[in-house]
């Protein structure tokens, strides 16, 4: 979980003024990154209800130009965990959907609570709270969905760490996800709470709170439809992880990237998922 280069982000959406005011509005203009289609993007600061919870603050990223009923992809942006890093947070995806949205896409890119919130008790409390970040990280998907503009056949979740388990979570759970591209998360999610957040032994029975919800569990239902990315270099995720998830779904397509860490910093990972984006969604 350490810290991602922000210089290519910050690069790729040169031009962009992203308003930051509480309200659903207009935001900015600027130039795709290369390679994508022609056409200006727009970045609007919206927030989207939850029942229950505090409204989730999120970008949604779309092309400036209308568009036709049903004629645009869409996609969904779930943010790493890594304390201190600047890009925690709903900007760490902002350039690939930037340029997404320049090929004929809508994004949106949530602000997600938990763990980040550090709220990690170690009683079933916990996995109450990975179930109410899980139902925030739904109406995400839903907002996107219930775009007159997106097309419902064509929409892909992509997440990192924290984010690829919420991601796996509920692209097991609403079929109308296409496609989805997993970076870089745990098999369990007991294991990293107990190891990083509690600083104990992990044991069965606080395993057994998470029965349903671990993302290992939840990888098999788009099969080759499915892309996880590795890092190499990886502090936080051994082999034996890679191993799981190669059993759990065994059509998935599984790339290591040999010189990179956790924070899948390396450009090729960015090109691989714009790459399989565009073909998954037909851009």
């Amino acid at each position: 979980m350490r810290i991602k280069a922000f210089a290519i982000a910050a690069m790729a959406v040169t031009g962009i003024l992203l308003a930051t005011t509480p309200d659903a509005v207009t935001a900015a203009v600027g130039t795709p990154a290369p390679g994508a289609a022609a056409g200006p993007v727009v970045v609007e600061d919206i927030r989207i209800p939850v029942p229950g919870q505090q409204p989730l603050v999120a970008y949604l990223v779309r092309p400036q130009r209308p568009a036709r009923p049903h004629s645009l992809a869409g996609a969904l942006y779930l943010h790493w965990l890594e304390p201190g890093a600047p890009n925690q947070n709903r900007t760490e995806f902002l350039a690939e959907a930037v340029a997404l949205a320049g090929r004929g896409a809508v994004a949106v890119l949530p602000d997600l609570t938990f763990p980040w919130n550090g709220n990690v008790v170690g009683t079933a409390q916990d996995a109450d709270s990975v179930r109410a970040q899980l139902a925030a990280v739904t109406r995400a998907y839903r907002t996107l969905l219930a775009r007159p503009d997106v097309d419902p056949r064509r929409i892909a979740v992509v997440g990192h760490d924290y984010g690829a388990m919420f991601g796996a979570l509920l692209t097991q759970r609403e079929h109308g996800v296409r496609t989805e591209v997993f970076m870089a998360g745990d098999a369990t999610w007991s294991n990293w709470f107990a190891t990083f957040f509690l600083g104990i032994p992990n044991t069965p029975g606080y395993d057994a709170l998470f029965a349903g919800l671990d993302p290992v569990d939840n990888v098999q239902r788009i099969g080759a439809h499915l892309l996880i990315q590795w890092a190499g270099n990886d502090f936080f995720i051994p082999a034996a992880v890679h191993d799981r998830f190669s059993a759990a779904n065994p059509a998935a397509k599984a790339s290591v990237y040999s010189g990179d860490d956790h924070s899948l910093n390396d450009q090729a990972a960015a090109v691989d998922r714009q790459s399989w984006l565009a073909g998954q969604l037909d851009l």
